[in-house]
């Protein structure tokens, strides 16, 4: 099985570039080249709008994945969308638990859960579905989730803009007999964090990155990225791509 996902796509309103940068466009080549690579599916990886969720903004996704893509699509929410709104425009609302998108959706038979993170934490109606679901895989299990779950060591975000429960993480996984490929974003750079059963894949933008190395906001216009995941009787592999 293959995956394609791509992460921080930040759309802003038609017409405005950020920092310069035509996000629509790069959101748009992302998914040509998720055309040519004919996955068997597209994970979005949070932060779909620029800065607040816009009705418009995820109207306008929406159409352009309905375009001819050769598989099928997911997307979880980030901390610059609306998660009700975000459902409710990409036609996802049977997911919603209150006002969270996630669910336990298997990808070709393979365990997978996507989570919400928009808030920087889970609630602990997530934090109880996530134990329930955990706990009857014995082997290994996808996850997406906007935030990295540990830190990456990217001075700038793992200070400012962490995932606030990383302890709680820990504490809820670190006995579970499962092996938890954790798939995210919102760093804007490419990491691996590895901690007892938790691989931490960190996936840069199809907008721009961040530099990890230093404890200020320093943009770095590089991109887009999408990340490849091979998922095989010999394990998971993973690669990432400059488009």
């Amino acid at each position: 099985m293959k995956i394609a996902f791509i992460t921080d796509i930040h759309i802003a309103g038609e017409g405005e570039t950020p920092a310069g940068i035509d996000v629509r466009a790069n959101f748009l080549k992302a998914l040509d080249a998720v055309r040519s690579m004919k996955p068997d599916c597209l994970v979005i990886g949070g932060d779909l709008c620029f800065d607040v969720g816009v009705r418009e903004i995820y109207q306008w996704i929406y159409k352009q994945l309905q375009n001819d893509l050769p598989c099928q699509w997911y997307a979880i929410p980030g901390n610059h969308d609306d998660s009700v709104m975000m459902a409710e425009e990409l036609h996802l609302s049977r997911h919603l638990t209150g006002t969270e998108l996630y669910s336990a959706i298997p990808l070709d038979g393979y365990p997978a859960l996507f989570l919400d993170s928009s808030k920087g934490s889970f609630s602990d109606t997530q934090w109880a579905w996530l134990a329930d679901e955990l706990a009857v895989i014995s082997y290994n299990v996808l996850i997406f989730c906007h935030h990295p779950v540990l830190p990456a060591n990217a001075q700038f975000m793992d200070t400012k803009y962490p995932f606030r429960q990383q302890n709680q993480w820990v504490e809820t996984t670190e006995e579970l007999p499962c092996r938890m490929q954790v798939i995210s974003g919102h760093y804007h750079t490419e990491a691996t964090v590895m901690r007892g059963n938790t691989t931490v894949l960190v996936t840069p933008s199809t907008y721009i990155q961040l530099d990890p190395h230093t404890p200020e906001l320093k943009l770095v216009n590089t991109g887009p990225y999408l990340r490849e995941i091979d998922v095989t009787t010999n394990g998971v592999s993973s690669r990432v791509i400059s488009l």
